[in-house]
C-alpha cells in the first residue's frame, strides 16, 4: 500500500482517465469506419487515392485504441490509490 497521490488528486485522475477511455474508443470507432467528419485529422498528402485514405484512418485508429489501453492503465493506478487513500482513512493507528 504505497499513497503516492492524495483523495482528490486520485479521484480526478479516475474520472478524467475514464472519460479519456470512452473518448478515444469512440474516436478509434469512427476513425476505423472511415467517418468524413474525421477528414481532416488524418495525414494525407496532396495526391492521394482510396489505399492511402484507408490506409491513414487505420493507422490514426490503431493509435487511439493504443492510447485508449494507456489511459486504462492510468485509470487503473488512479483507482487503485483512491482505494488505498480510503483504507488509509479509516485505520485505525
Amino acid at each position: 500500500m504505497v499513497k503516492i497521490c492524495g483523495p482528490k488528486c486520485s479521484t480526478c485522475c479516475s474520472l478524467l482517465s475514464i472519460w479519456g477511455v470512452v473518448m478515444l474508443l469512440l474516436m478509434g470507432v469512427f476513425f476505423r469506419i472511415n467517418a468524413l467528419a474525421f477528414i481532416e485529422d488524418v495525414n494525407l498528402k496532396e495526391d492521394f487515392d482510396q489505399d492511402d485514405l484507408d490506409a491513414a484512418y487505420t493507422s490514426v485508429s490503431n493509435n487511439c485504441f493504443i492510447a485508449a489501453g494507456i489511459y486504462l492503465l492510468f485509470a487503473g493506478f488512479s483507482i487503485y490509490q483512491y482505494s488505498v487513500n480510503k483504507r488509509l482513512q479509516y485505520q485505525v493507528d
